[in-house]
């Protein structure tokens, strides 16, 4: 009997290196420009043949139903090639919910690009493009990887040249933060400014602002002992998009080792950023064994 075909990919997370929010838009997102990088911090996928959808995780926390952003990738992708598709999907979750690095939407964008080489579609980076701004902000972002520019709400990436390498530090709370509450929080306050601030090119510093800091530490209170002890760790440090994920650039040698001393609830992860040929290579889908 001829054993099912799979195939397996990662999916790297993001940062926000700096992350500006506007008004509210009329389909009721708002208006964003950001600077994001893609990390080696990733979950894993794999997809075998299977005649209906279906997904396992390893974590019995997140939802396996058709709410999952990973069916709902897989499901556009089938509906846009008119047929009658099924895999079944299988994902280790490593990057943490919750935290702002945009795990479910690597997620997501990791699928398409899986099940187009599973069901051998005949799909271009614009095809799936599109798919992607269907199912969610940063999904477009991680077709691409690397370093870009996103703007709109989310939708439009513009890719940059790589930066250096950047070593970094993760301080992720035991508890996660919910975007569309900080952004209820947020309610369209900001102005988008003509220009990032890590376009300063006399900026030292790796990391920028983030318009979204003070929504986080209204709807999560519990933040501030976290982010208190990142600014007295590291001079350069940001809370990752909607939160609740702390980055620490720059940190000094025993820095990882301190914070898990003072908050062993929390996860303190080291990791890099990644350029867009990592990425890349990292996401691209392989055949294996199920």
């Amino acid at each position: 009997m001829r054993q099912p075909e799979s195939v397996s990919a990662d999916a790297p997370c993001k940062i926000n290196r700096e992350l500006r929010v506007g008004r509210l838009r009329p389909d009721g997102y708002h208006e964003l420009r950001s600077r994001m990088v893609t990390i080696d911090v990733a979950d894993t996928l794999r997809a075998e043949e299977c005649d209906v959808l279906e997904l396992s995780c390893d974590d019995p926390s997140l939802p396996s139903g058709p709410e999952n952003l990973v069916l709902r990738a897989a499901a556009r992708l089938a509906d846009a090639a008119g047929a009658r598709l099924g895999a079944k999907i299988h994902l280790e979750k490593r990057v943490p919910a919750g935290g702002g690095l945009g795990g479910g939407s690597s997620d997501a964008a990791c699928t398409l690009r899986l099940l187009a080489a599973l069901w051998k579609l005949s799909v271009s980076d614009d095809d799936l493009a599109r798919l992607a701004a269907g199912l969610g902000s940063d999904v477009p972002f991680f077709l691409r990887g690397g370093e870009a520019e996103v703007s709109g709400r989310g939708d439009r990436v513009a890719a940059l040249p790589d930066g250096p390498r950047a070593a970094l530090l993760l301080l992720v709370p035991p508890f996660p933060v919910s975007t569309a509450a900080v952004y209820r929080e947020f309610a369209g306050r900001g102005t988008l400014p003509e220009r990032l601030a890590l376009d300063d090119p006399d900026r030292a510093k790796y990391l920028g602002p983030n318009d979204l800091a003070p929504a986080v530490l209204a709807m999560e209170p519990r933040m501030g002992t976290y982010v208190h002890s990142a600014a007295a760790a590291a001079s350069d440090w940001v809370i990752s998009g909607s939160g609740a994920t702390i980055v620490l650039s720059g940190a000094p040698d025993g820095t990882l080792e301190a914070l898990r001393l003072r908050h062993p609830d929390a996860r303190v992860i080291p990791c890099r950023s990644l350029s867009r040929a990592e990425y890349l290579e990292r996401t691209r889908p392989t055949g294996g064994t199920p």
